[in-house]
Parts: C-alpha cells; structure tokens; sequence
C-alpha cells in the first residue's frame, strides 16, 4: 500500500458567504422601489449580521467571509471580529468571484468540499449547509439549493468546473436550468436540496413578512435583526 503524501493538503469542509458592503444604492437595489436604496442597504445588513451568526460558528466546517468591493476589508473585519477567514472576492464578476473561490479551495486536494452561500437567504437553516458538504462527501459531484427566482441559494462542488460559470450568466430567471443543462454535459451527479427563497424583489418581501408571522422568536433559524429590521421598515411606510 503507498504512504500518503505529506505535502497534499488534509481533505476540509469549507463554506463562504458571499457578501457586499451594504451601501445605500449599491445593494439590494431590486427592492426599489418600494424600500428606499437607503433602507434596501439597513435590511442588506441586518440579513448579512443574522446569517453570519447563524452560520459561522460551525464544528462541521470553515467559514469564509468573502466580500466585496475589496476596499470594505475594515467594515468587514471591524463588524465580524469572530471569523477569522476574511477575504475579498477576486474577479470582474459574480460568476468569475465564485469561480475563483471554488479553485483556490478545492486546488490540489481530495476529498475537500467547498459550498459558497449568499447573504440575502434570511431563513438558511445551517443543517441545510451540512447537508450540502455531506452530499458531497457521499457522492454528489454539484449540489444546489433551489431558490424562488430560478437561481440558486447555495452551490457545492468538491472539484471546480469552470463551465458552470463561465458559460451560464448570473442573477437570472434560468440560472439554475442552464446550470444544471451543463452539468448534464459534464456528466455530474447533481442533487438538489430543499427550495428555499433568497430576498430580490418586493414579492419576497411580503413572502419573508407572512413567514416570520408563524415563527416563533426562539426558534434557531428565526432571523431577528431581520424581522426587526421589516417591522421597522412596515412603521416608516405607514
């Protein structure tokens, strides 16, 4: 039987949220109207704080904080002293940021899994996370949280295939089946987790608002700054 190489990095679970900087006019700027660019940035931040909590502090795998633009490298580590791993995203644009990511992670390795999350899915159980790392390890070549919009909440690979990024175009209503068209080509084993819905539009506004209403506030996935954020958002309207 051959010895394992020492200079192969050791296998590892690692998971980054994908983050921008809320600016007032520079994110979340679907939702405006009818939130105002300012407001659409208060509750970017307060979903960004409540996943971060939710998701970080993790025995099942690494977390990586991946923001953007590179400058907000003091807003970042300034507001999460917590996590550790902090980085700014590195590429022209979202599919080439995630791409980047995926190949620095999963580069040189076997038996590694990366999962890259956005920001903006308030209701993001940190099970389902697990769950993607686990798939993966069990066998899953892609695995993909279906969102509302025909995207994807979360995507985990544990190699990176450039085509699921370079031949599909980002944030739009066919994201998900053309990714899943390629990797039909690639011959990838695909598995999908359980749909959920990430905050774009005004429609998912009143979606988050009709589910918070049945949650309760202890619950573990129940997003507080956010839901205090909406409520806040609901006064200043009326």
């Amino acid at each position: 039987m051959g010895q394992p190489n020492p200079s192969s990095p050791l296998p590892r679970r690692t998971t980054a949220i994908f983050a921008k900087r809320p600016v007032a006019g520079r994110v979340k700027t679907r939702l405006c109207p009818p939130l105002e660019p300012a407001q659409a940035a208060r509750l970017a931040e307060a979903m960004l704080l409540d996943l971060v909590e939710r998701l970080a502090p993790s025995d099942s795998y690494r977390t990586v904080l991946a923001y953007s633009p590179p400058e907000s490298a003091d807003w970042f580590a300034s507001t999460f002293p917590s996590v550790r791993d902090q980085r700014a995203q590195v590429g022209e644009g979202l599919a080439e940021r995630m791409l980047h990511y995926f190949f620095v992670e999963l580069a040189g390795t076997v038996g590694s899994t990366a999962v890259a999350v956005g920001s903006d899915a308030p209701l993001l159980d940190p099970a389902i996370v697990i769950e993607a790392h686990d798939r993966l390890q069990a066998g899953a070549d892609l695995v993909l949280g279906p969102d509302a919009g025909g995207g994807y909440y979360l995507i985990g690979m544990k190699d990176a295939h450039r085509a699921l990024f370079e031949e599909i175009e980002m944030s739009t209503g066919d994201m998900r089946e053309k990714t899943l068209e390629v990797a039909s080509k690639l011959k990838l084993k695909v598995e999908l987790l359980k749909d959920l819905y990430d905050i774009d539009v005004a429609r998912d506004l009143d979606r988050l608002r009709a589910d918070l209403a049945t949650m309760s506030a202890d619950e573990r996935t129940y997003p507080a700054r956010s839901a205090a954020c909406l409520d806040q958002l609901i006064r200043e309207d009326s």
